[in-house]
C-alpha cells in the first residue's frame, strides 16, 4: 500500500507515500543522510542506515515517523539492514571487524552475531522468504559474486562465477529464484537464476545500465532502475 524512499530534496531523508502517489509524508529530518530503508514484515516499522549518532548505524522508525531509535551502537559503520521474514531478526552489513561482513541481530538490537568472516567484503544481505538462507554479495573471490549462507553461518555457497560484478540479490516471493545485477556484458543488466545459482537468464539487454531489481509480490514482474533515458 505504501512506498518508502530516500530523497535529497533537503538533505537525504526518508519519506513514505501511498502506492497511488498520494499522502506523502516525511519520516526523518536530519542533516545527515538516511538511506537503505527496509520495511518490517508487519509494515509497522522501517529499518534504515542513519547517522543520528554522528556515525552510520542501523536505526528503526515507526511508519508514522515516531520512535526513531538506533539499533546498533558501534564506532564503525553498520548499514544494509534486511528483516527476517518473521520480523524477529535483522541482517546487516558491519565494518566493526575492520572490513565489511554480514551480521545478524534481534529486531530490538540485542544478540549481535557475526555471520560471515572474510578479509575482503560481504554486503547487501537478503533473506529468503522461508528464512533459511541469506543471499549477499561478496568480493572474496577477487571480483564481486552472489553467495548464500544459512542464518547459523553454515552452508556457505557461491551462486555466481562471472568475471566482473554480480550483486544486489533479490529473492522472488516463492523463494525459487534470485534476481541480481551484473556487468558481465560490459554494462549493468538484470539477471535471474534459481536459488541454487543454476539457470541464469539475462532479463535486460539495454546498452545503458539496469540495476536494483525488485520482485512484484506475485513473482510475475521485476522492477529495476535504469539510466537508458539519460
Amino acid at each position: 500500500r505504501s512506498i518508502v524512499f530516500t530523497s535529497d530534496r533537503g538533505g537525504e531523508d526518508l519519506f513514505v507515500i501511498d502506492a497511488d502517489g498520494r499522502n506523502e509524508r516525511r519520516l526523518t529530518n536530519d542533516p545527515r543522510p538516511d538511506w537503505a530503508a527496509a520495511w518490517s514484515p508487519d509494515g509497522t516499522r522501517i529499518a534504515f542506515a542513519g547517522n543520528s549518532r554522528d556515525n552510520l548505524e542501523v536505526e528503526v522508525v515507526a511508519v508514522d515517523g515516531s520512535g526513531r531509535a538506533p539499533l546498533t551502537d558501534h564506532p564503525d559503520r553498520d548499514y544494509d539492514p534486511a528483516w527476517s521474514p518473521d520480523g524477529t531478526r535483522i541482517a546487516f552489513t558491519s565494518e566493526r571487524d575492520g572490513n565489511p561482513n554480514v551480521y545478524v541481530m534481534n529486531a530490538d538490537g540485542t544478540g549481535v552475531t557475526q555471520l560471515t568472516d572474510d578479509p575482503s567484503g560481504d554486503f547487501r544481505p537478503a533473506w529468503s522468504p522461508d528464512g533459511t538462507l541469506i543471499a549477499f554479495e561478496s568480493t572474496r573471490r577477487g571480483d564481486t559474486d552472489v553467495f548464500s549462507v544459512a542464518p547459523d553461518a553454515s552452508g556457505l555457497r557461491q551462486l555466481t562465477f562471472s568475471q566482473g560484478f554480480d550483486g544486489d540479490p533479490a529473492w522472488s516471493h516463492d523463494g525459487r529464484r534470485i534476481a541480481f545485477e551484473t556487468n558481465r556484458n560490459g554494462t549493468f543488466d538484470v539477471y535471474a537464476m534459481r536459488s541454487d545459482g543454476t539457470g541464469q537468464v539475462r532479463l535486460t539487454t539495454s546498452a545503458a545500465d539496469d540495476a536494483d531489481p525488485a520482485w512484484s509480490p506475485d513473482g510475475s514482474k521485476i522492477a529495476f532502475t535504469s539510466n537508458r533515458s539519460g
